[in-house]
């Protein structure tokens, strides 16, 4: 059974974030609320925390993982980000946004599926914040759930990970509820792959081309 902590938005738990941080530095599993859905994820630079997560979460090697970050600085500690992308990164998040760009090539492969992309996903809560300022580090996760399962927006819907995680954030219900909108900047005209909780018409405003 996973280490549980009940926590709210203010004040922060510092115990709690403290444990979260230890477990994902020791290569542990760690469940945490976003402004989305509930998120599961590991160290991204420790190959076997990532493929323990895969294989835990039953969750298909081709299927890549998303590097849940908090600030710019990180974001470019992995990815090739282009003036347009930064402009994206600086007015909409932290938010429910992930900006799918190229990798610098230094992360884990397992965590990319072999390719040569990587997603940035920026949560607002400030759980996640905490979390993510004091490991200082991308953290790569998923939807807190066994995969095909429903994702889990409150903490009586993650039974299914509690037995696969070394800890577990209860930040109770996720604000928004609905998935993060991706958007490709890969290629020359950005492609939007997932519509969700971050609406079209801001994306529009940076880049009135996507498609």
């Amino acid at each position: 059974m996973s280490e549980y902590f009940v926590c709210e938005e203010n004040p922060i738990n510092d115990n709690a974030i403290n444990a979260c941080v230890n477990a994902l530095s020791n290569g542990g599993l760690a469940v945490f609320p976003t402004e989305t859905v509930y998120g599961i994820g590991a160290d991204a630079f420790n190959e076997k925390a990532i493929a323990s997560l895969y294989a835990k979460k039953q969750r298909p090697l081709d299927k890549p993982l998303l590097m849940h970050i908090s600030s710019l600085e990180m974001a470019e500690s992995i990815a090739v980000l282009n003036d347009q992308a930064k402009e994206l990164i600086k007015k909409y998040t932290p938010g429910p946004l992930t900006l799918v760009v190229k990798s610098k090539g230094n992360l884990p492969p397992i965590s990319l599926s072999g390719g040569d992309t990587v997603g940035l996903r920026f949560p607002s809560n400030k759980q996640f914040l905490a979390i993510s300022k004091a490991f200082g580090r991308p953290i790569a996760a998923t939807s807190a759930n066994i995969s095909g399962e429903k994702s889990a927006t409150r903490s009586a819907e993650l039974k299914g990970v509690l037995n696969i995680a070394d800890i577990v954030i209860d930040g109770g219900e996720c604000s928004l509820g609905l998935e993060s909108t991706i958007i490709s900047l890969v290629n020359d005209k950005p492609k939007i792959l997932r519509l969700g909780s971050f609406p079209k018409e801001k994306i529009l405003e940076v880049f009135p081309q996507c498609e």
